[in-house]
């Protein structure tokens, strides 16, 4: 991660902007924990020169000790490409007296844009314009989830160049590792990106799919509670589906396997079918090594049952419009039965407020920003609009109402 250390950061009187090559880069507020004096957020807004690119917004994480100051990019609002980030602290670093140790300077030329097939999240939030946006005619779409090294998701975008090829893998060395072999290979028909599949199925309209594979899914025996497989899962999956859609799960796990199958037995939307040591046109990495060790590979077939009807994701994640922020503050942590909340910290600026918060689902929770300017709303982007996110959403609204929120006369 790119990054500079100094004894005593010097930073140019705010705001400041600062036109490059690439586009024009402006530093906009220092933001200051009222809980940790050391620990503050400088606010960066990046117009690149190509007008076709989106404007990019973060924070740059500036954290002070008896020794030194640290300078990077703040993980809650990273962007990419990284080659952003890193040249906004290049420019930083212009005005430091000395630097004591750096990662910059690199002689590589700063990309502004990431490469095609991999996308964010929030791609996935217009999914008729993001498939408008592919060359191919009303595609069937096959979903991978857990690509690892890509074999299987490779070879069937290559066997199959009609069909549209959706990849997850939140494993980030091998996401970059298949996307140079896509790029080598000039591959139109594949999309990956990092991310959790509980999530993004959620997000996806019903009956999209025509297939979803999961081979080889870490057992997680000691923590069933982190498996893919799960009741919510494949209600989801049933949804995505279209009718007689396909669902399959390849593993090595017998115990895995057995409650995958019970899961699937109790789930009305699904008849399925099962296997042990069928053989595939490809094998994967993971199944070759257990082949050479003789182990046994069981298959489950699940087949939709009909479609489905289609979900609304307009979830209202606004705030009140007359109101602001009062101090002091304290952090507040509420624990709900499905869902948390957490007001971690309020950081001001000479004129503005920002509220670090983190809400939603225990295992993949979202941690986001709420800057209060002209009115209070969202740093950047609204959460992914989900139920438990909006549920989290609500009751932040609440507590900010009856703790830190004051209406403004008119």
């Amino acid at each position: 991660m790119p990054h500079l250390k100094t004894n005593s950061l010097a930073l140019p009187s705010l705001p400041f902007s600062l036109t490059t090559k690439e586009g024009k880069f402006s530093f906009l507020e220092l933001f200051t924990s009222v809980n940790q004096p050391n620990f503050s957020l400088l606010q960066v807004h990046f117009a690149p020169k190509d007008s076709h690119l989106k404007n990019k917004d973060f924070f740059l994480e500036i954290k002070k000790n008896e020794q030194e100051t640290i300078v990077k990019c703040d993980k809650n609002s990273k962007i990419a490409p990284i080659g952003i980030i890193k040249k906004s602290l290049e420019i930083l670093a212009t005005y430091q007296n000395s630097l004591n140790t750096h990662n910059l300077y690199s002689k590589n030329t700063l990309h502004t844009n990431k490469l095609p097939f991999i996308k964010h999240i929030e791609d996935f939030l217009d999914f008729d314009s993001l498939l408008t946006n592919q060359d191919l005619k009303n595609p069937k779409i096959w979903l991978e989830i857990g690509f690892g090294s890509g074999r299987h998701l490779l070879y069937n975008a290559k066997q199959h160049p009609q069909i549209l090829h959706i990849g997850l893998e939140i494993h980030y060395p091998s996401l970059e590792q298949v996307a140079r072999q896509i790029e080598l290979s000039n591959l139109k028909n594949i999309l990956i990106l990092a991310y959790d599949a509980r999530i993004f199925l959620e997000l996806l309209p019903s009956n999209v799919l025509e297939k979803i594979f999961v081979h080889f899914p870490v057992p997680w025996d000691k923590k069933p509670h982190r498996r893919i497989f799960s009741a919510p899962f494949l209600s989801q999956s049933s949804r995505v589906l279209v009718a007689q859609g396909h669902l399959q799960l390849r593993t090595d796990s017998l115990e895995y396997f057995n409650y995958a199958k019970d899961l699937a037995f109790a789930n009305p939307n699904f008849t399925l079918e099962y296997s042990k040591n069928s053989q595939e046109a490809i094998i994967s990495k993971y199944e070759a090594r257990w082949l050479k060790q003789k182990k046994d590979i069981y298959n489950l077939e699940l087949f939709a049952t009909q479609n489905s009807p289609q979900i609304s994701l307009d979830y209202n994640f606004d705030f009140p419009n007359k109101s602001h922020i009062q101090i002091p503050f304290k952090p507040i942590k509420i624990i709900k039965e499905d869902y948390f909340l957490h007001l971690e910290d309020l950081l001001l600026s000479p004129s503005h407020k920002l509220f670090k918060v983190s809400f939603g689902d225990f295992n993949y929770p979202e941690t986001r920003y709420i800057l209060e300017d002209s009115f209070l709303h969202y740093f950047r982007e609204n959460p992914l609009p989900t139920q438990i996110n909006h549920q989290a959403h609500q009751l932040l609204k609440e507590l900010l109402e009856t703790h830190f929120i004051k209406e403004t006369k008119q």
